[in-house]
């Protein structure tokens, strides 16, 4: 090695080791091929995988004519300038034989050579450029145009002296101006190159400590005090809850009068209260693994006051209790898919994926939703019913009650009912929704806690009504008036407008689609 290359070395931090010709580890490209190569092997026939070492000249012998992908040419040709001649090309001389090639001198083959060269190279260029354009078409469908005023702060990804190949963020710089569409001058503040040229690649933006705001999703127009999250459960009279309930304008005055006879009888029923059913409880398996505990996330201020006012309103409803139990999960506020009264709601929930890692899975099947809006179809009549916090109203045995602990500031609680977030809780809810409508099945079913009657005839339907109706009352299960509907010609389930008529994807996601 020249003393001039071991200097350039040693001046970029590059340690140089000596290991033998095409050696994997020093050798990416070969490192690469080794894989190709591999595939290779693995395709010849079976019982010549013992045989490899034997048959790997062989191989690579036949690989020398493969062209890339890229370039339309192998390697051999764009070098040489002269086709490979394979095994393939070997048998192909051989069934032609063709007949001795006239004597050339040099200069003739020198000639040859080099126009031969040229149009290699012009057809490898052509292929590459064709290639480049549709690696850029891939890339381009993703990829975002950032763009930065000058005098805005930034970060610069600057090698780290005196390791070329190590990087880390600087700054912040300030945008001296825009050179080009994708390259900026950038103040560096240093005395050896003060501004510099940089591509967009090696910028991000920078944000001031004073401007960073945790925010929660809120509806535009909201005040900027947040207001707490709301009531979960509120106390309403029977008949306002059932008046609650919506009933299809298609029905007339006499139909209306049934459905709100009906549902009188089963008045209890709705609630805003969740129910506790004692056909089922909820266990968790994990088996021999140790406790889970995960540390608690930093919530801000007036978040940290909901989630006090949460946790003291399912203290006093009896869903969860204090605990001193080892295992330990984090609080995180979910925004619900349903707004009310213009505000967003807020579900409290419990980061559950450290448990959910070492818990056993329920293998109990969830209900296709394509069979389901088939079911409904062929009905002229449906109805649906929401159950308050369906989640809520089954219990937890004692051994899963200190599995769901939670921590906040305020202490350590566990739920005493099944709460949101657990791996197998879909599977036990499903579980008890097809115990309680056993031998319904005719007229109704379930994904989870949507719950659907169908008829082809009114009479028929309020009869349904009732049945599925007492099957939720013994099962001790509660329902949520106003997610309820009675009676609809068609209407919307599980993301799609059903009706006997037709079902159809709704036309809010057909619109984000073609957005």
């Amino acid at each position: 090695m020249s003393a001039y290359l071991k200097a350039m070395w040693k001046e970029c931090g590059v340690t140089y080791k000596f290991t033998t010709p095409y050696h994997p580890q020093t050798n990416g490209l070969v490192e690469r091929f080794n894989k190709t190569l591999k595939g290779m092997i693995m395709g010849l026939p079976e019982k010549l995988h013992r045989r490899w070492d034997i048959l790997l000249p062989c191989l690579l012998f036949a690989y020398r004519e493969v062209p890339q992908k890229e370039v339309g040419f192998s390697p051999f040709e764009l070098l040489f300038g002269n086709p490979v001649r394979g095994p393939l090309t070997l048998v192909k001389e051989g069934w032609e034989q063709p007949l001795k090639a006239p004597k050339q001198d040099i200069v003739d083959y020198v000639l040859g050579l080099r126009s031969r060269m040229a149009e290699y190279m012009k057809k490898a260029s052509k292929n590459l450029q064709a290639s480049q354009e549709l690696q850029k078409q891939w890339h381009d469908q993703k990829a975002v145009l950032v763009q930065y005023q000058p005098g805005q702060k930034v970060w610069v990804l600057e090698p780290v002296a005196p390791r070329a190949l190590q990087d880390k963020w600087s700054g912040p710089h300030t945008i001296v101006e825009k050179k080009g569409e994708v390259t900026y001058l950038v103040d560096l503040g240093t005395a050896r190159s003060p501004i510099r040229v940089l591509h967009v690649n090696h910028l991000k933006p920078y944000y001031d400590r004073a401007d960073l705001t945790l925010l929660m999703a809120t509806d535009e127009g909201q005040e900027e005090e947040s207001d707490p999250l709301p009531d979960l459960f509120s106390s309403t009279e029977q008949d306002a809850l059932v008046e609650g309930v919506v009933l299809a304008d298609c029905l007339t005055a006499e139909q209306k009068d049934h459905c709100i006879n009906l549902l009188g009888q089963f008045s209890e029923l709705f609630s805003t209260v969740p129910g506790t059913t004692s056909w089922c409880e909820h266990t968790i398996d994990t088996g021999d693994s140790l406790p889970v505990k995960s540390k608690i996330y930093r919530q801000p201020d007036h978040v940290r006051d909901c989630i006090k006012q949460e946790v003291q309103k399912m203290l006093e409803l009896g869903v969860v209790e204090h605990s001193e139990s080892p295992w330990a999960s984090p609080v995180v506020l979910v925004p619900k898919p349903h707004s009310k009264d213009g505000k967003k709601e807020m579900r409290f929930c419990v980061d559950y994926r450290g448990l959910n890692q070492v818990t056993k899975t329920d293998a109990h099947p969830i209900p296709r939703a394509d069979e389901l809006i088939d079911t409904l179809a062929s009905a002229k009549y449906l109805s649906t019913f929401d159950l308050t916090a369906g989640y809520w109203q089954i219990k937890l045995s004692e051994d899963a009650k200190a599995k769901t602990e939670f921590s906040t500031i305020g202490g350590h609680y566990q739920f005493t009912v099944m709460p949101f977030g657990l791996k197998n809780a879909p599977a036990t809810f499903q579980r008890l929704v097809n115990t309680v409508l056993q031998g319904l099945e005719a007229f109704s079913a379930a994904y989870l806690d949507d719950i659907a009657v169908f008829s082809s005839s009114w009479d028929d339907h309020l009869v349904h009504l009732g049945k599925v109706l007492e099957a939720l009352q013994k099962a001790g299960l509660t329902i949520k008036a106003s997610k309820c509907q009675i009676g609809q010609g068609k209407m919307v389930y599980l993301g799609h407008l059903v009706s006997g008529e037709q079902i159809a994807p709704l036309q809010g996601k057909i619109q984000t689609i073609i957005d």
